[in-house]
């Protein structure tokens, strides 16, 4: 089964126990919405969170939005149930789930398994998908295995504040990047971020950047897109609202890079058809890759298309 591709220019995360505030991330132009029961979600509401989550995703309208929420790690005891008391209640109306603090492939293999036999148990047709955070050096080091753990995976997503504590780093307390402008003589999250990206793109994962912490500075945060971007993330998470605007703007495939992976996909579909293994464009050869990044593209800009004509006039 092939993996999906979704839209996830930008990822908005919401407390499950504010159902004001789910409800108005619901009619926001966030690409994938995302009702978080781990870090926003205090311990004695975990379990009412949960029938939060499955009231959300059954009667909520989603507005074609990506349906995800983040569950426990899986070294708490809150874990199991996060998948199987939302699961067994919501079916496929879920299309993914976040899991935090990935440090080890065994965790989302486990995860996998316990999905299957879910899935299979109720029949469920439309697989569900998960996104793994990687948020410590342990789960930085492994990150290509990590990425290669399952075929129900489809993305790595950075936590850049638990990473940094990890390691070590001096932080001013900020929660995302912002934080950066101390002692070092150049971009401090690069090597991470270049790894990361790398380990999904190896894989054929989708790669989310971690949020900009301060959501007042607006320029702050476009560089902050741009610098990812320019990495190959295809995303970003927001903290607020007002972000996501800028956040939609600077992941969406410009003009000219869509024209011309509509002539890579074009091209590739005309020489199958031949019988050719070779594929060449504006005069010269297309590597699998790139046929691979050209299809990506033309299906997320298929996919903005697809929103516009649903989201909703509030907008």
């Amino acid at each position: 089964m092939e993996r999906p591709i979704r839209l996830r220019r930008s990822l908005l995360s919401v407390p499950a126990n504010r159902e004001k505030m789910v409800q108005k991330a619901l009619g926001l132009p966030a690409d994938v919405v995302m009702l978080d029961l781990e870090d926003s979600v205090p311990v004695e509401e975990k379990d009412s969170a949960r029938g939060a989550v499955v009231e959300a995703l059954r009667s909520g309208d989603w507005h074609g939005k990506v349906r995800a929420y983040r569950m426990n790690d899986m070294g708490t005891p809150f874990a199991y149930r996060d998948v199987i008391d939302v699961v067994e209640a919501v079916g496929d109306r879920v299309d993914v789930i976040v899991v935090p603090k990935v440090n080890d492939p065994a965790e989302i293999r486990a995860l996998d398994y316990l999905l299957t036999q879910i899935e299979q148990r109720m029949g469920l047709k439309n697989r569900i998908g998960l996104e793994a955070s990687i948020e410590t050096a342990q789960g930085m080091a492994r990150a290509c295995e990590i990425a290669a753990s399952s075929e129900r995976l489809e993305a790595l997503v950075f936590g850049v504040a638990d990473y940094g504590a990890s390691v070590g780093m001096p932080s001013r307390g900020v929660s995302g990047h912002g934080d950066a402008e101390v002692d070092y003589p150049g971009h401090r999250w690069h090597y991470p971020l270049s790894h990361m990206v790398m380990a999904a793109k190896a894989a054929g994962l989708a790669a989310l950047d971690a949020p900009y912490g301060d959501f007042r500075d607006e320029e702050g945060l476009r560089r902050s897109c741009a610098l990812s971007r320019a990495l190959g993330y295809d995303g970003k998470w927001a903290i607020h609202p007002a972000q996501l605007e800028a956040i939609n703007a600077v992941f969406t495939p410009e003009e000219e890079d869509v024209k011309r992976a509509l002539r890579i996909v074009e091209a590739y579909e005309e020489a199958r058809s031949r019988g050719a293994g070779s594929v060449a464009v504006d005069g010269k050869m297309v590597d699998a890759a790139s046929v691979r990044l050209a299809q990506v593209t033309v299906a997320s800009w298929r996919l903005i298309e697809q929103k516009r004509k649903v989201t909703p006039v509030s907008e």
